[in-house]
């Protein structure tokens, strides 16, 4: 009877530990605010130029103003292969204003600044192989959207926003050959904001700076093949909050093939060890074949949950 007890018991355990153990990770979801055009549209300004050494600027003060700017390096008017060091830059103040940049080819700039509320910013850069472009969006305000879109290499985007409510989202990929890969940048002040990045290419570079409550981060890399095939995240968030609101949430993807990847997200909460609730909340899922995966996460305060996943060979 007692070795039956015994085999049973080895048998229970056996399988316990056959189990495979899942971390318990919230969900880094997102309520993407409305993209398109904002409202009635008072002013309206369409610049289309073609040819390299293009320098284009609109100014617009006032409620639904819309601002479209095309740059192309085909002296045609068909669609070319892109430009060369063209530059583009808008200015809006207002309520619910609208801005579109469109640039194709290598060394172009593009620069959005909004002030107001329901502000929408978008920026598409890259064609063929387009190289060492820069994008930036800086919104104060409540309510506001920027979209960055940048293909291929070298290429570097940052959006900047003050406020409450406001959204980020920057979308980088570098393609098979992306050599020198992306560098992509959102710092955000207030509350209830998002950022979100995604990156696809060779030696990602994402970092995301929050500060205030009740604001989500997340972040998507994939390497593929093609030289430096690392990733690197870094999330550093702050808020003061004592009894009411929310903490932060961070989230950060990466999956990479023969390159490392590096996660590093600090959630500070400036209430100090009474600020417990309700904290901040950090998850990162990395897979790395043939490579190797670090995270790093430093949370203060209190109620704070971190969740890591990690598979390599």
């Amino acid at each position: 009877m007692k070795k039956l007890v015994i085999m049973a018991m080895c048998l229970a355990t056996g399988a316990l530990f056959a189990q495979t153990p899942q971390a318990s990770c919230d969900d880094c979801s997102f309520t993407q605010m409305t993209s398109g055009i904002r409202g009635a549209v008072d002013n309206t300004s369409d610049i289309t130029q073609k040819g390299i050494l293009n320098d284009a600027n609109a100014y617009q003060i006032g409620t639904g103003n819309y601002s479209i700017v095309s740059q192309d390096g085909d002296n045609t008017l068909g669609a070319g292969n892109g430009g060369s060091s063209n530059e583009a830059l808008i200015y809006q103040s207002g309520w619910r204003n609208h801005s579109d940049i469109k640039q194709d080819g290598d060394n172009n700039s593009g620069v959005v600044e909004q002030r107001g509320t329901l502000n929408y910013a978008k920026q598409d850069v890259g064609v063929g192989q387009a190289e060492n472009n820069d994008a930036s969006a800086n919104q104060n305000g409540l309510l506001n959207t920027s979209f960055q879109k940048q293909r291929f290499d070298n290429n570097s985007a940052t959006v900047m926003q003050v406020g409450v409510s406001n959204y980020a989202e920057q979308d980088q990929n570098s393609g098979a050959n992306g050599v020198a890969g992306s560098v992509a940048q959102i710092n955000q002040s207030g509350t209830d904001n998002e950022a979100k990045q995604a990156q696809m290419g060779s030696n990602n570079n994402a970092s995301s700076t929050q500060n205030g409550f009740d604001n989500t981060s997340s972040e998507d890399q994939t390497s593929v093949a093609g030289g430096a095939f690392s990733n690197t995240s870094t999330v550093n968030q702050d808020f003061l909050l004592w009894t009411t609101g929310t903490g932060n949430l961070a989230c950060v993807t990466q999956n990479s093939v023969g390159g490392n990847n590096t996660s590093s997200i600090t959630q500070t909460n400036l209430a100090g060890v009474y600020g417990w609730t309700p904290g901040n909340t950090a998850v990162v899922t990395q897979t790395a074949n043939l490579s190797s995966n670090m995270s790093t996460i430093m949370q203060s305060g209190g109620a704070n949950q971190a969740c890591v996943e990690q598979i390599g060979n």
